[in-house]
């Protein structure tokens, strides 16, 4: 019988995860997904035993939803349990840690005490930032000999592409020829699409015809008219809704650079997505993944302080020059590190453990 894979939380339209395991797939692991709640994980996860792998990626699931702290609280308990179980069963658990904290945290210590469960049961812990045990360090602690190296690659062959500029820019209703600047994905609070919207206007100030390019699901959706007041300028064209796969393409392909002014950000899936589209991104300093990725031309950086809108509008104009020689360094990047290496590589950690369960058995 093959063994299971349990993946915590899964979202079907996020690519990050079906990249991940297709190599597994292929070996034969019978890869159990669609587990998106708590009590869902309850169910599922009491049949994982000797072999198997619960493989933890997001912690918020386990308490969203939750009317208060104590009931936030006993969330954090049921999961604690399923933990134990499956470790008692023989099975193993691999947490990755995406964030330092889960964005946007109802409950801030439960999440913390979310977290330092997870770092007492799993048996291995993936890092994507080379810096995320500093990173986490205020937080919690991670056990250095739990911790195992596994990058986010690029997105090389997962979005369908080989159209052009041209026609994506047609298909979704941006002009020919206007310098853009884009915003794909999720518009959450922690993103930061605020300051982004000051900085195109100050930056319209200085580049003609500046048009900025915004497409993703509102979350939480009370904040959609918020948005959509924030984002009335003429120069703006918008689809306030979640971007299908086949969709993403025209919309990254129609974006000149993709600015991620992204507030508490240790790994960011967005930025690999435009690298992979040759675009250039923008970043904040001092953040762990700038540091990451500081050596990459591709990747412009701008400081935060004192005045986050007139930097980065400064990086959106910077940006907009010289992009093909970032595109060129973007492409070279992607293609050294792709989704099939990624995946690769985590069927080896997959296989480790199996081998391990065996020799104890």
């Amino acid at each position: 019988m093959p063994s299971t894979l349990l993946s915590f939380p899964h979202y079907a339209s996020n690519p990050y995860l079906t990249m991940l395991t297709v190599a597994p797939r292929a070996a034969g692991w019978d890869v159990m997904d669609g587990i998106r709640t708590l009590r869902r994980l309850e169910m599922r996860a009491e049949h994982l035993g000797q072999g198997d792998v619960l493989h933890v990626h997001w912690t918020s699931p386990v308490t969203s939803g939750c009317q208060d702290a104590d009931e936030a609280w006993a969330k954090a308990a049921r999961f604690e349990d399923v933990l134990t179980g499956v470790r008692s069963r023989g099975a193993d658990v691999i947490w990755t840690v995406h964030n330092s904290i889960a964005h946007e945290a109802d409950h801030m210590d439960v999440e913390l005490a979310v977290a330092k469960t997870l770092a007492r049961h799993a048996t291995r812990i993936i890092r994507i930032n080379p810096a995320t045990i500093e990173e986490t360090a205020a937080y919690y602690t991670l056990p250095p000999e739990k911790v195992v190296d596994l990058p986010h690659s690029s997105y090389l062959g997962v979005y369908p592409d080989g159209g052009d500029d041209v026609a994506s820019r047609e298909r979704i209703g941006v002009p020919q020829g206007v310098p853009t600047v884009g915003f794909i994905g999720q518009i959450r609070a922690y993103k930061g699409l605020d300051v982004l919207c000051r900085a195109v206007e100050i930056a319209a100030r200085t580049v003609p015809d500046l048009t900025f390019v915004v497409a993703g699901k509102v979350v939480p959706a009370e904040d959609h008219q918020t948005v959509e007041a924030m984002l009335s300028a003429s120069n703006i064209v918008k689809r306030l809704e979640f971007v299908e796969t086949a969709d993403f393409s025209d919309w990254m392909r129609a974006s000149d650079v993709v600015a991620l002014p992204y507030r508490r950000i240790l790994n960011s899936g967005s930025l690999l997505a435009a690298g992979t589209f040759g675009r250039t991104a923008l970043i904040p300093e001092g953040t762990p993944i700038a540091r990451q990725f500081a050596e990459q031309p591709w990747v412009v950086t701008y400081p935060p302080e004192p005045d986050e809108p007139a930097a980065l509008a400064a990086a959106i104009v910077e940006a907009l020059e010289g992009r093909e020689e970032r595109r060129r360094a973007a492409h070279l990047y992607t293609r050294a590190y792709t989704p099939y290496d990624m995946s690769r590589d985590y069927l080896r950690l997959l296989e480790s453990l199996a081998d391990a369960a065996e020799l104890a058995a």
